[in-house]
């Protein structure tokens, strides 16, 4: 898959906001872009990157692939003032959501990762439990677009159990 017009929808829609608040705060300092500026930008960069490693062309270290993704959910999710960002579920059946999930996904290896049902077994709860932890960024997970399945990420669960080990034995 291509991903640019993708790509392109989600530059365009990012910039028309940002472009209206600019311009009713400060009217005769705003320059407007084309989509070749905005595509060439840092948010750009990124997203032509990850679309690069959604389809597989290009590799990167995990660290930095997840980086750029928790970068782009913040321009999109975070609202001002807010202590933290929440992205919704149906955002993973986007195209833009597919594609960043993608990229997520082939930048872990197979055993770097659990089912859910794993994933609860290890940590003794329900699979309900473990996506609500999915949705608070509690476990993070990654979804295999060309199966549907989603993973956990395996040092996730081991570092939870070891809280609540730990809190155990506290108490």
């Amino acid at each position: 898959m291509n991903y640019q017009e993708t790509i392109d929808e989600a530059l365009r829609l990012i910039y028309t906001q940002h472009h209206r608040l600019m311009t009713r705060m400060y009217p005769d300092a705003v320059q407007a872009l084309s989509i070749e500026q905005l595509r060439t930008g840092p948010l750009g960069r990124d997203l032509s990157r990850l679309a690069a490693l959604a389809r597989g062309e290009i590799r990167e270290a995990k660290s930095l692939v997840v980086e750029a993704i928790d970068s782009v959910q913040q321009i999109l999710f975070w609202p001002p003032g807010a202590e933290d960002y929440t992205v919704p579920r149906s955002f993973w059946e986007t195209d833009l959501g597919r594609m960043l999930s993608m990229a997520k996904f082939r930048a872990y290896e197979p055993t770097d990762l659990v089912s859910i049902g794993n994933a609860a077994q290890q940590l003794g709860v329900t699979r309900p439990t473990i996506y609500r932890w999915m949705d608070d960024r509690t476990l993070g997970y990654v979804r295999d677009e060309m199966s549907g399945r989603t993973f956990v990420v395996l040092q996730d669960v081991e570092n939870l159990r070891q809280e609540v080990a730990e809190s155990m034995s506290e108490g």
